[in-house]
């Protein structure tokens, strides 16, 4: 049964409990039974090394990354649905097609001359590209995944990139970089469309790059690719407990780059506790794919360089600059403390399978309904007196929680009689 509670202010005017629990101590709050953070107080953030900044047309920020980028980028079948069986038939077609060809560039023409005459574009059709190769029907996405991989079987450097094209207005897009001996080309098989990759004058304002497939860099560490308009770090190899992620990464051209995202596709080190996140980074994952949630599920506390203009933390959680809704309640923590605002709005904690313990700032009013969702291990919220929220268990402000769920007020007048419904 859900129940309510009153504790005192327990020191409330000196703004003891606006401070995150870190900077609490057991003799001051004996009575909510809040455990002290073991978060350590030494923050460490790396230092900015002068790197290059990505800038520019999202097709000038792919280029530059790409004239550095590892060759095994383009070299993997990793992204497809193909058996052994169907990547054999696509070769052995694609090798009687190229068959009087001799250089990369014409084995290229060849391959794409081919794709552009024989599929066509239709809607609700597989874009897996051995479908494509038997039905030669689909969108943009199943045109560019054909193209790669017989151009891979020959040895032909590809990479899948998505995005917008802008023709009369923006669309999703899916098209290729194809490279032929030293040479880039930005390649549209749906749209028979095809330039000089280096020349970006000519199509940066009609193709716009967002991610692509593979590593653009790897090393013994880590593994970086182009998400979202920025250089990933996606996957982490070892590291301390404490990690600090990188401030740049060095590319094969000797390019040093700031690395401007941090979104796992990989699992982290299961050691990893706390992250430390710089100035560099100006996201956690495009368009709301945040990495850290579902493949950091041992990190506690998170914690953002005060001279990030992009985000900021509070009690180990990160938030955009000047937002009061999480961006990134780290999946390990126990107990989360959100920063002051108004109306704790829908979804505001969801899904989080570790937290214990939910603390509602001061000046708070109001909790709306499905507020906190899908926490089963969540035993108590502290709020203010004055917060409003729904206790119905179903569809009121606290869903999914533990059956012995309950609210605590926090009594500004220091009576400490408790009170149960």
């Amino acid at each position: 049964m859900k129940k309510n509670y009153y504790i005192p202010a327990l020191i409330l005017a000196s703004g003891i409990f606006a401070s995150c629990s870190s900077e609490l101590t057991e003799d001051i709050i004996p009575e909510t039974n809040i455990e002290v953070s073991t978060i350590i107080a030494t923050r460490s953030f790396p230092e900015d090394d002068g790197a290059k900044k990505l800038t520019g047309q999202p097709a000038q920020k792919f280029w530059s990354l790409l004239q550095g980028a590892d060759t095994t980028m383009a070299t993997t079948f990793a992204l497809y649905s193909l058996s052994s069986g169907q990547l054999e038939e696509i070769k052995e077609f694609t090798d009687e097609l190229v068959a009087n060809r001799t250089t990369e560039v014409q084995k290229y023409r060849a391959i794409y001359n081919w794709v552009t005459a024989n599929v066509k574009y239709a809607d609700g059709q597989s874009n897996e590209p051995y479908d494509v190769f038997i039905n030669k029907k689909c969108v943009c996405q199943g045109f560019a995944n054909l193209l790669n991989v017989m151009l891979r079987t020959q040895g032909i450097h590809v990479v899948n990139v998505n995005g917008w094209l802008n023709y009369n207005g923006f669309y999703g897009h899916a098209w290729n970089y194809v490279k032929t001996g030293d040479k880039w080309w930005m390649s549209d098989p749906t749209n028979k469309i095809e330039k000089t990759a280096s020349e970006l004058s000519q199509y940066q304002d009609m193709f716009l790059p967002l991610s692509a497939d593979g590593n653009i860099i790897e090393n013994d560490l880590y593994a970086f690719n182009y998400e979202g308009e920025k250089l990933n770090l996606n996957t982490v190899k070892s590291a301390d407990n404490a990690f600090v992620v990188p401030f740049s990464v060095t590319l094969n051209n000797g390019e040093k780059y700031q690395i401007s995202a941090f979104s796992p596709t990989q699992p982290l080190p299961e050691n990893i506790t706390e992250v430390y996140i710089g100035k560099n980074i100006e996201s956690l994952g495009h368009d709301n794919l945040y990495g850290l949630r579902e493949y950091g599920p041992n990190v506690e506390a998170a914690f953002v360089d005060p001279k990030n203009i992009y985000l900021e933390s509070h009690c180990g959680i990160v938030y955009q600059t000047e937002s009061f809704e999480p961006m990134y309640i780290p999946t390990g923590m126990r107990r989360v403390e959100l920063k002051p605002c108004e109306i704790i709005n829908k979804n505001f904690v969801y899904n989080h399978a570790n937290v214990e313990e939910l603390y509602i700032a001061d000046g708070t009013k109001l909790v709306e309904n499905w507020a906190v969702e899908n926490c089963p291990n969540l035993k108590v919220a502290y709020l203010p007196m004055d917060a409003e929220y729904n206790d119905d268990p179903s569809t009121g402000s606290f869903v999914g929680v533990h059956p012995d769920f309950q609210v605590i007020r926090r009594d500004p007048t220091g009576i400490k009689d408790v009170i149960a419904d």
